[in-house]
């Protein structure tokens, strides 16, 4: 019984869907302003109507990007860096005892993760943890002896003992 995350799997998926919705931003500001430009610059006598058109559309586009970046692009930028940074991050390798898997999930380093309960040893001591796995599939007892590897607290690889 392994656990483990793909790691170039993923980080080719949120780099995947950085980049389109990065893309799809910036054509979306590239049509707002050359309709803006056209509204504007159109030569007429009744000029009016065209500057109220192209603040209706400055301004829902406005109300769009505080929308975009405070909830959409924030989650999708926060993976995409945990997977960027995870070759030149610290990855620990750890004994543990696992304890017991929550199945609410939770919002962490800009990933959602279950929390995992595990106790560690440290020399005659014990402290018992939380740390967070990617997926609900941890099929582990109470009391399993894990190698373990972590980044940023999320579970990456685990292995039980024999």
């Amino acid at each position: 019984m392994n656990y483990s995350v793909d790691v170039s799997y993923e980080y080719k998926l949120a780099r995947s869907k950085f980049l389109r919705f990065s893309l799809f931003y910036s054509l979306l500001l590239t049509i707002v302003i050359v309709a803006d430009v056209v509204l504007v610059s159109i030569p007429t006598e009744e000029y009016l109507p065209f500057y109220i058109i192209a603040t209706i559309v400055t301004s829902l586009f406005a109300c769009f990007s505080i929308y975009f970046f405070s909830n959409i692009y924030g989650d999708i930028n926060s993976r995409y860096r945990y997977f960027k940074g995870y070759d030149s991050g610290l990855k620990p390798t750890e004994e543990v005892e696992f304890l017991k898997k929550s199945d609410e999930l939770c919002y962490i380093n800009g990933l959602y993760a279950y929390p995992v309960f595990v106790r560690y040893f440290i020399g005659i001591n014990c402290q018992d943890k939380v740390i967070f796995c990617l997926k609900n599939d941890l099929q582990y007892e109470m009391g399993d002896k894990l190698t373990i590897v972590t980044y940023q607290r999320i579970l990456m690889k685990a292995e039980k003992h024999l």
